[in-house]
C-alpha cells in the first residue's frame, strides 16, 4: 500500500498528561485532518471564526451511556443542566461556522423511570448502567415528568438553539435499520433518531440532487445501525455522514465534529475529498481515530 499522508503529528506521550493535545496529517490531495483532545468549548474558543463550511456530529446523549470521564457530557443531574451544555458547545460551533454553513446534529431520547438504581444489566450495552442516574432518581427530574415518560431531549435542545438564533431547516429521521430491538413490553421499540439540519442564516449551502437521485425519501431515511465499535463509544453509520456531506457541505469543503468519538465523521469526510477537524475529550478514542485516519488508503 502507497504511503498515503505526507505529513503526521503524532505525540502519545504528552497525551496522557496534557489537558489539551493535537495531531494532524495530510493526504496526498492535499486535504488535512486535525484531532483535538481536551474540553469541546475551550478548543472551539482557539479557532478562528467562519472557518469550517460544514459540522456533522452526535453528543453524548443524556443519561445512557458512561464514557469512564467524570469531565462527559451527558451525566447533568437536570435535563436544564444538559440541554445548557449541549447549546454552550453549539454557540461556539456556530461563531466558527462559515456564514453559509451547516449544522447536522443527531440526537437521541432518553426515559424518565424514577425507579431507582437499576438491579439488572442491560443486554444491550453494559455501558447504559452506571449506578444511580439522574433518570432513575425520584422527583420527576424538577420538570413534573411521570414515570416511564420520554424525556423529548432532542426537542428540547433544538428549541433551546433556536433560542440562540440556529435556524432549524429540517428534521431528518433516520430509520436504523436492523438496530437491536429495546427490551421493552408496554410500548412501540424505538428504532429511529433525529438528525437535525440547522443553518447559520437565512442563505445556506445545500444541494438537493443527491437526494433526487437516489429517489428516497427526502427526510426520512432508512440505513442501517453500525454494529459494535472496537471502542466505548456508539458511532453512527458511514453512509448517514456520507449522505449529509452529499447534501450539506461544498466540494473539498472544511468539515467539524466537536464530539469525534470514534472519528466515523473525520474519516468518512477524508475519503470523501474533505478536510476535516475533530475535538474529543477522551485520551483512548483519539489514538484510536488517529490509528484509523493512518491506515486510509
Amino acid at each position: 500500500m502507497e504511503e498515503n499522508y505526507i505529513e503526521t503529528v503524532l505525540d502519545t506521550e504528552s497525551l496522557l498528561k496534557e489537558p489539551e493535545n493535537f495531531w494532524s496529517g495530510k493526504v496526498q490531495s492535499g486535504k488535512e485532518w486535525h484531532i483535538y483532545q481536551g474540553d469541546v468549548v475551550n478548543v472551539l474558543s482557539k479557532f478562528d471564526d467562519e472557518s469550517f463550511n460544514c459540522c456533522i456530529t452526535s453528543p453524548p446523549y443524556y443519561w445512557l451511556r458512561d464514557y469512564g470521564n467524570d469531565k462527559q457530557i451527558g451525566k447533568e443531574e437536570t435535563v436544564e443542566g444538559y440541554v445548557g451544555v449541549i447549546n454552550n458547545v453549539m454557540d461556539e460551533v456556530q461563531k466558527k461556522l462559515k456564514s453559509d454553513g451547516l449544522l447536522f446534529l443527531n440526537l437521541g431520547d432518553t426515559y424518565y423511570s424514577g425507579k431507582g438504581q437499576s438491579q439488572g444489566k442491560d443486554a444491550k450495552s453494559k455501558k447504559r448502567r452506571f449506578g444511580l442516574r439522574a433518570v432513575d432518581k425520584s422527583g420527576g427530574l424538577g420538570i413534573g415528568l411521570q414515570k416511564k415518560s420520554a424525556i423529548g431531549v432532542p426537542w428540547r435542545v433544538a428549541i433551546e438553539m433556536m433560542q440562540h438564533n440556529w435556524v432549524l431547516r429540517s428534521t431528518i429521521i433516520w430509520h436504523r435499520e436492523n438496530c437491536l430491538p429495546e427490551f421493552v413490553a408496554d410500548r412501540p421499540r424505538r428504532s429511529y433518531e433525529y438528525v437535525f439540519m440547522f443553518a447559520k442564516s437565512r442563505k445556506y449551502y445545500f444541494n438537493r440532487e443527491p437526494l433526487i437521485t437516489k429517489n428516497i425519501d427526502e427526510d426520512v431515511w432508512t440505513i442501517a445501525a453500525n454494529g459494535k465499535s472496537e471502542v466505548n463509544t456508539a458511532p453512527y453509520p458511514d453512509e448517514l455522514v456520507e449522505r449529509l456531506l452529499s447534501i450539506g457541505c461544498q466540494e473539498g469543503g472544511k468539515v467539524l465534529d466537536p464530539f469525534a468519538g470514534s472519528g466515523t465523521t473525520l474519516r468518512v469526510a477524508i475519503d470523501k475529498g474533505f478536510s476535516a477537524t475533530g475535538i474529543e475529550l477522551n485520551p483512548e478514542f483519539c489514538k484510536y481515530i488517529v490509528n484509523q485516519l493512518n491506515t486510509l488508503a
